[in-house]
């Protein structure tokens, strides 16, 4: 009985951060389309947002738009990101590896690298930048730091 409980406990969990979930990804559309029709470019954010949690044709187009009007270290990340959630996570890798590369350190950018090396297959690198991601902020996203730690785990075994 204990654990028929527990499981019903879990799956109430998940229904819940799933609906928490769902008014998130609606905040951020909401605020997207808010600070569209202010006159702010959202092209970063809506790129970011549909990689991690929507249309990944979408997200391509809008880094790419991006990448387009300016070669900064987000667009870089980004556009790393939406490759890879695309499928083409060798293309990804330069630019995975350009945003960290500048010395500004951001964990959401060594987690991304990461996860592309990974992809990639290329072991080695995936470990010590999934590594130095979690070292730089262990809690820089609540599902990016347990993916990276079953990353890390799913590494480890592969030595």
């Amino acid at each position: 009985m204990r654990q028929k409980k527990a499981s019903c406990t879990r799956t109430a969990a998940k229904k819940k951060n799933r609906a928490r979930a769902r008014d998130q990804y609606a905040l951020v559309d909401a605020w997207t389309a808010l600070a569209r029709a202010g006159g702010v470019d959202a092209g970063l954010d809506t790129a970011l947002a549909a990689a991690d949690h929507g249309d990944a044709g979408a997200a391509l187009r809008a880094a790419r738009a991006e990448w387009d009007r300016r070669h900064s270290v987000h667009t870089a990340d980004a556009l790393a990101w939406a490759l890879h959630v695309n499928g083409r996570d060798e293309e990804a890798l330069p630019y995975a590896r350009r945003a960290p590369a500048t010395g500004y350190r951001n964990a959401a950018f060594l987690y991304h690298r990461g996860v592309i090396e990974k992809a990639a297959g290329r072991d080695g690198a995936a470990r010590d930048s999934l590594t130095a991601a979690l070292e730089l902020n262990p809690g820089f996203s609540p599902t990016g730091a347990r993916t990276a730690r079953a990353a890390l785990k799913e590494l480890g075994a592969a030595r």
